[in-house]
């Protein structure tokens, strides 16, 4: 009996030893994406998962697993603010695609999270972008409110799902307009009708399925993201956010966002835009500039990049990009510094995670990346990439096809024509 005893402390004390893993990433340059700037030859101390200690001339304690990031770059892991990854896997199988419910009797109270697939491939095809974690949205079908989103982490350590309900979804502008009718009067009318069936304590539908997620989105208790392009659209989305002053507001898409930058800065909102939009798709996005991100930042907006081109089901693929979004806003005049920060620590802020992820301070999950160079470059890559402290593949279908017939003069045979 004493010997059992002894034996499942001993296996309790190795289980504990290996949960409490001490890292070290050690003589990199450092981007804290904090007030503490940039440390060369800077070191990241991590202990169960969490940053404990960043800085210079840092002790390792004995026993420590060291990652040597000499000559390397260091930053958090890359956040990407708006995907559909996990979601749909082949974009032209409905059976593969958990984004959107058209033919359900209700909008905002759909639920992304139900449907994250941890066992997409394209997960981890994002993850060696150095993307550790990601906001993950509806997409628009019959109702304006288009439901709750969430936030997941790419590493295949852990569960995939890291907040429910991070966000809601509306469509204004054209769709939304198309949605509420062909108008967007109409889509604006919807919405304030909604608004007020839950102040006055009624149900928004008979079944009220959505009732409780337009309520969370007028408490305040959810991000409210609002997808519009053009100038006076976004005018509308902030006088809305001003009758309803407990709303947070998020606006997404913004092309003309430039025309009305000092509107948007003195209402307090954030926004989340594309910095490859140049050219008008439509006439809501007549205005496009790839100076836009430059100009808001200038402003005073706070501003989060990501691949928003697309709008399709095709956009899981597009989040790996998020590192290559920044550095075009870097290369259109942001400076590096917000460049970084709109793909990490503003993200962060806009979906309330702000005090556990976005940047390298003590207390935050350790998602840390050690890259070969400039991670805004579009030739970098990540060398060593950690989640919550722990060390994640960076191989994927992609790398291993690759690999498989790069070298046409491999003996081997293709495993086909065995």
């Amino acid at each position: 009996m004493r010997i059992a005893l002894a034996l499942a402390a001993a296996f309790g004390l190795l289980s504990a030893a290996a949960s409490a893993e001490t890292v070290a990433v050690t003589n990199g340059r450092v981007h804290t994406v904090s007030a503490h700037g940039v440390i060369e030859g800077g070191t990241v101390l991590i202990r169960d998962g969490r940053i404990v200690a960043v800085g210079k001339g840092i002790a390792v304690p004995v026993g420590a697993r060291v990652i040597d990031a000499s000559g390397k770059w260091v930053t958090p892991g890359l956040i990407s603010a708006w995907s559909q990854l996990g979601l749909v896997e082949v974009e032209t199988m409905n059976t593969t695609n958990d984004s959107t419910a058209s033919d359900a009797p209700f909008g905002a109270g759909f639920d992304v999270a139900y449907g994250i697939n941890p066992d997409s491939t394209i997960i981890p095809t994002v993850r060696i972008g150095g993307v550790t974690r990601a906001a993950i949205f509806p997409l628009a079908s019959r109702s304006i409110f288009v439901g709750f989103g969430a936030i997941i982490q790419t590493g295949a350590n852990g569960e995939p799902l890291f907040v429910p309900r991070a966000l809601a979804l509306a469509e204004m502008g054209a769709t939304g307009a198309r949605i509420a009718g062909g108008a967007r009067g109409a889509a604006w009318v919807a919405m304030e009708q909604a608004f007020d069936k839950v102040a006055k304590g009624g149900p928004v539908a008979p079944d009220d399925v959505d009732g409780p997620a337009v309520k969370a989105i007028l408490a305040g208790t959810v991000p409210f993201v609002v997808h519009v392009e053009r100038a006076p659209d976004i005018l509308q989305a902030l006088a809305m956010k001003k009758r309803h002053s407990a709303v947070k507001l998020v606006l997404l898409g913004v092309t003309e966002g430039w025309r009305v930058a000092d509107r948007i800065a003195a209402a307090g909102v954030p926004v989340i835009v594309d910095s490859y939009a140049n050219l008008p798709v439509d006439f809501e996005t007549m205005g496009a500039t790839q100076e836009n991100v430059v100009r808001l930042a200038k402003a005073g907006v706070m501003v989060a990049i990501a691949p928003l081109n697309r709008f399709s089901a095709g956009a899981p693929h597009d989040a790996r990009l998020v590192a290559q979004f920044a550095g075009n806003a870097v290369g259109n005049g942001l400076p590096w510094a917000e460049g970084l920060k709109a793909v990490t620590l503003n993200p962060a802020r806009i979906f309330g995670v702000a005090d556990r992820l976005g940047s390298l301070e003590p207390g935050k999950i350790a998602d840390v990346v050690v890259w070969d160079g400039d991670p805004l470059e579009l030739g970098s890559e990540p060398d060593v990439l950690l989640i919550a402290g722990k060390e994640e593949s960076l191989v994927s279908r992609q790398t291993k096809l690759f690999q498989r017939y790069r070298d046409k003069a491999d003996p081997k045979p293709f495993s086909y024509r065995r």
